[in-house]
Formats: C-alpha cells, sequence, structure tokens
C-alpha cells in the first residue's frame, strides 16, 4: 500500500547521494532493548533507573534508546535527552503538538503498545517519525522507539511530484461510515485538533503528510485521509496495528460543505 510506506517513512529532509547510510535501528531490536531494560527494573527496582539513563551505556545504541516515565509523570531517564529529567510527560509534544508524553503515559500497557509521533533522531539530528513501545511496570512507564527511514530516491521524487494538500482542504467536518456502515462525524480544526462522533466519541490530533493526512486518537487508533480519484477515503488502523498489514477499516469519506 504506497500511502502507508509514504506516511510510515515522511521525509523530513533531503539525503544527499554522497552521505554515508545512516543505520537505523528496527522494531524487533527496540522490544529486545526495552525487555532488557524492563527486566532489569524488576530485578533491581528504582536503582536500575540510572543505569538506563546513562549516556554511554547499554540501553543507548545507534539511535535506539530507553527512557523512562515515573510514577510522579515526569521524566526519570532519558540517556539521549538528559535535559529532559524531570519535564512533566504531559509538557512533551512533537513539533506538530502531538503530546505523545501524555499519550505514552495514558496508553502504556504490561505487553506493550505502540504511539506514533515525530522526534529528533540522534544519529541523523532531524525530526523524523518515531513509533514507541511503551509498556508499564511497578508505577513506570518504560518507552523505546524505532525511527522509520526516509524512502529511496526514486520514491522521493514521486512524492514530490503528488499534489500537497492545503490545511484549508482538510479542516472543516466530514462524514465518514463505519465498517458496519454507520455514519458518523469527524471534524478537524485549523489548530490540528480533531473530533470523532464514532463510539463514544474520540478526540485527537492531525497533521499533514504530503498529499494526506493523518489523524492520530487518544485511544490508540489512527486514520489516514487521503485522495482518490474520485474523491477521499479513510483508512484506519486499531490501536498496536503495524501500518503495513491490512487495515482495520477502509471506506469513503465526504468532506461536508
Amino acid at each position: 500500500m504506497a500511502f502507508v510506506a509514504a506516511g510510515l517513512a515522511s521525509a523530513v529532509a533531503s539525503i544527499s547521494p554522497a552521505a554515508p547510510p545512516v543505520r537505523y535501528g528496527t522494531e524487533a531490536e527496540a522490544r529486545a532493548m526495552l525487555r532488557k531494560a524492563v527486566a532489569l527494573f524488576e530485578k533491581e527496582g528504582r536503582a536500575a533507573i540510572a543505569a538506563i539513563g546513562r549516556s554511554d551505556g547499554p540501553f543507548f545504541q545507534h539511535d535506539l534508546y530507553v527512557f523512562v516515565i515515573g510514577p510522579d509523570q515526569k521524566v526519570a531517564a532519558n540517556p539521549a535527552e538528559p535535559e529532559l529529567l524531570g519535564a512533566e510527560a504531559a509538557a512533551l509534544r512533537d513539533p506538530h503538538g502531538k503530546p505523545y508524553g501524555l499519550l505514552l503515559t495514558r496508553q502504556a500497557t504490561e505487553d506493550g503498545v505502540a504511539v506514533d509521533y515525530e522526534a529528533k533522531n540522534p544519529r541523523t539530528h532531524r525530526f523524523e517519525d518515531k513509533s514507541t513501545i511503551a509498556v508499564k511496570s511497578g508505577g513506570y512507564v518504560f518507552a523505546c522507539g524505532y525511527y522509520l527511514p526516509p524512502p529511496e530516491s526514486s520514491h522521493a521524487a514521486a512524492r514530490e511530484a503528488a499534489p500537497k494538500k492545503e490545511a484549508d482542504t482538510w479542516s472543516g467536518r466530514w462524514t465518514a461510515t463505519d465498517e458496519d456502515g454507520t455514519p458518523f462525524a469527524i471534524t478537524l480544526d485549523a489548530a490540528g485538533n480533531a473530533v470523532s462522533e464514532r463510539g463514544e466519541g474520540q478526540r485527537g490530533f492531525w497533521i499533514i503528510d504530503q498529499d494526506h493526512i493523518r489523524i492520530d486518537w487518544t485511544d490508540g487508533w489512527t486514520d489516514y485521509l487521503l485522495p482518490t480519484e474520485t474523491g477521499f477515503e479513510r483508512i484506519s488502523f486499531a490501536p498496536g496495528a503495524r501500518r503495513d498489514e491490512k487495515p482495520s477499516n477502509r471506506t469513503p469519506i465526504t468532506k461536508e460543505k
């Protein structure tokens, strides 16, 4: 599914053909590092937090690192960004204003849940798409994410050639349908806030990504709205679902006039 590959590998800066290749950590590596951090905490307790926060320690490798949010909802360890120690999780936002710290603390489970946002890659020093797995243990939230590499140059050229939709194209009220055909409304405001009447209601944040938009709902669902030959469609992924797999829902969506 071409749009998913584009959406998950958003190119926020061009890479010179002569630049040396950058090694990106994988989801499997991120999960393995996270498991080790949680295991260390469950064995040594709070003493493990200091070890996790060491910039020269085993929990900061390449572009992968574990960070921790404590029971007080403040950053307890972050080897890549030590200046964030003590910061309120609710104050952590990505460049689009998405409160990823709040989402991580609210959605974290013992088994782990993924939260997508943009963050600065410590290797490339660029803001890139990131998927972070959050695990709750002993009142703490342990998180480790992996960055999604930019597309190959040929893909990037195709994306640049695609028409881009401005914010006013997307902001407004939309009529969508659920998988069972039940209609509901999605309202997007110009400030990037999203409200859905689906089920008991959803709230979230939306951003433009080339020729489509991504809506991240606070309940963990993710929607993509993208143009088609005849209008627009909504593609929806359940919490924790991989973006390269079949979506949970794919239906037309219409903007109200």
